[in-house]
């Protein structure tokens, strides 16, 4: 009987710290999902006019940041907490692949944690990348979840996006794959018309050109030697691609190319070992000289309530939906039964403190 005792007891145990452990857990997902549903309306997450009014021109020199492929993971949001602190820093474009998959819930989180916990102080502008949009329906894909290019636009913005800043110009290139040459055409109609005359001009997108990264094959810029041809007739300053997940940098025709695709996402096993780390960059721009800094994340950092908050967002909310009650009754429910659990636990050790003798 003392044996059959001392079970009980470790089941009430186990029993209890198990309902209290979900009790908290379903606290925490209700503290996440009122934090989606009261991510600000003037946030500056996107390519909207508004976030380039929110702007703050000072003249030169002035430095941006610029990071890409952060993969919604816990390394890309270190990166840009720890960026968040640099000085008279003006604005951050991220160069695609900001989530890990074209999922709405994936955008949703990625949205809420910049919104409501990053909390940048500057406007972030967003270059589409592969992972970020759905281009194309598949039956098993649910519509309703899906990036789609609409979605997108209507979440953050244009996906084709310029502005002018301090005498520069900055050009937001989507490459979408249903109409590769479609890029060249917008750069074309916006260097055509806002080019000339300009301090400096800047070029983001995603996807970097084959001569840089050689091994992208099909993954890489489209119809290349045309973009190298445009650039270089507008005496383009500098192109920031992403894509791969390291660090690259070259020149052509007076044109610097940087690959910063290092944000954050997994770094392939078959990569050299040259460049192949986390970073980000701070762009310098002075009168006659633009700096490069780079921010690399701290060993060892972890973020485990941000794992937590990730998995409950993409996981467990799409399930409930618009049904956010779901969660009060399961807290409700789990307390209930861990405090019976208590009792029970305690009834025992009663039980063997008084008979424990007995056999």
């Amino acid at each position: 009987m003392g044996d059959n005792r001392k079970k009980q007891k470790l089941l009430w145990l186990i029993s209890t710290i198990f309902f209290f452990t979900f009790s908290a857990l379903s606290g925490f997902a209700i503290k996440f999902h009122r934090d989606y549903q009261d991510i600000p309306s003037d946030h500056l997450i996107g390519n909207k006019t508004s976030n380039v009014k929110a702007l703050k021109e000072k003249g030169i020199p002035f430095s941006f940041l610029v990071i890409s492929d952060t993969h919604n993971s816990n390394v890309g949001e270190n990166l840009l907490k720890a960026a968040m602190k640099k000085e008279d820093v003006s604005f951050l474009i991220h160069v695609g692949d900001f989530v890990n998959g074209p999922g709405l819930w994936e955008h949703r989180f990625f949205l809420t944690d910049m919104a409501v916990g990053v909390k940048p102080p500057f406007p972030i502008f967003l270059v589409p990348g592969n992972h970020d949009i759905d281009y194309f329906p598949s039956a098993k894909k649910q519509s309703g979840q899906r990036m789609t290019p609409e979605v997108f636009e209507s979440l953050y913005g244009a996906r084709n996006f310029n502005f002018l800043f301090n005498g520069c110009l900055f050009i937001i290139c989507e490459i979408d794959p249903r109409n590769p040459t479609g890029y060249l055409n917008y750069l074309r109609e916006i260097l055509s018309k806002k080019g000339l005359g300009k301090k400096y001009i800047f070029i983001f997108m995603h996807y970097p050109p084959e001569r840089l990264v050689k091994y992208m094959e099909r993954s890489a810029l489209p119809n290349e030697e045309e973009f190298f041809s445009l650039i270089e007739s507008y005496k383009v300053t500098t192109c920031f691609f992403g894509h791969y997940h390291g660090y690259r940098r070259g020149q052509i025709k007076g044109v610097n190319l940087i690959v910063l695709g290092g944000g954050g996402g997994r770094l392939k096993s078959w990569q050299s070992e040259w460049g192949k780390f986390h970073h980000l960059l701070k762009i310098n721009v002075d009168e006659n000289i633009i700096i490069e800094d780079m921010l690399t994340p701290q060993e060892g950092v972890s973020n485990f309530h941000r794992t937590l908050k990730k998995c409950v967002f993409i996981h467990f909310f799409p399930i409930i939906n618009q049904r956010s009650w779901i969660l009060y009754v399961f807290i409700f429910l789990f307390l209930c039964v861990g405090i019976y659990s208590v009792i029970m636990f305690f009834l025992h050790i009663n039980k063997s403190a008084h008979g424990g003798g007995c056999v």
